[in-house]
């Protein structure tokens, strides 16, 4: 707050610095990647001109944080940037606890159970245990997946209270709408998690993937606890499952 004469102004939140976001712009994009990406790759994924991404990610490569193939030009993260996950998941006490949680939840289903919060429009994995059953998917800790599409980002939005949660939901919907997705899906999918106390998808994320998940509180803090499987076994072993997944929520709630 600041004072003009007699009269107090609220100072005005500052705006990000410019370069610093479309530098951090550039990493969550290669984040989300299933590969090395190129100059021009990047320009068309973030909306960014081709001759800033090209100067950000020289900045990039000279910080270390990115790495370049030399024979097709593209780029893609180095182990530089575990520094500022790692950290993350250390400050989390409910980590710990909740990877024995998982495990014991993973070896009772034979699915891959994983602990999940919201990262703006993309839930984050922070723990997880792949099951040892032929039914079983492979997640890892730091991986994201768009909250549309999962049990887990739709349990953690029935859940997410206003103001936010407008907000959140119209970036959801824009993202949607920027990747040609069907809007209306989404919105079906998410009706249904808000009258269910556990939220079923079934080929939403990929065809042949289903999952089951649950909100929880721990610290003051929403998170979700998911089980994630193949094709045709959730429906039989549903009410097995719907248990197993509760009881291990109850014992991370606080």
């Amino acid at each position: 707050m600041r004072t003009v004469g007699n009269i107090r102004h609220m100072s005005q939140p500052n705006r990000p610095v410019t370069a610093l976001a479309r530098g951090l712009r550039i990493l969550e994009t290669l984040s989300r990647a299933e590969g090395p990406m190129g100059n021009g790759q990047l320009a068309r994924s973030t909306g960014l001109a081709p001759s800033t991404v090209s100067r950000l990610t020289d900045s990039l490569v000279q910080l270390g944080y990115l790495r370049i193939n030399p024979t097709s030009g593209a780029y893609f993260l180095t182990p530089k940037n575990l520094r500022l996950g790692y950290p993350v998941l250390a400050n989390m006490s409910i980590v710990g606890k909740g990877q024995r949680v998982l495990d014991d939840l993973s070896a009772e289903t034979g699915v891959t159970a994983a602990l999940a919060v919201r990262d703006e429009v993309h839930v984050a994995f922070v723990a997880t245990a792949r099951g040892r059953g032929v039914r079983a998917v492979r997640l890892a800790v730091g991986g994201r997946l768009p909250v549309a599409v999962s049990a887990a980002g739709l349990a953690l939005m029935a859940q997410c209270a206003e103001p936010h949660r407008s907000r959140v939901l119209r970036q959801i919907r824009s993202d949607l709408i920027d990747r040609g997705a069907d809007v209306t899906q989404f919105d079906d999918r998410l009706a249904r998690a808000e009258q269910e106390h556990v939220v079923t998808t079934q080929g939403a994320w990929q065809d042949d993937i289903e999952g089951l998940a649950v909100s929880l509180q721990n610290n003051g803090d929403l998170y979700a606890l998911t089980l994630v499987m193949k094709k045709g076994h959730l429906d039989p072993n549903r009410e097995t499952l719907t248990q197993a997944l509760t009881t291990a929520a109850d014992t991370l709630s606080d």
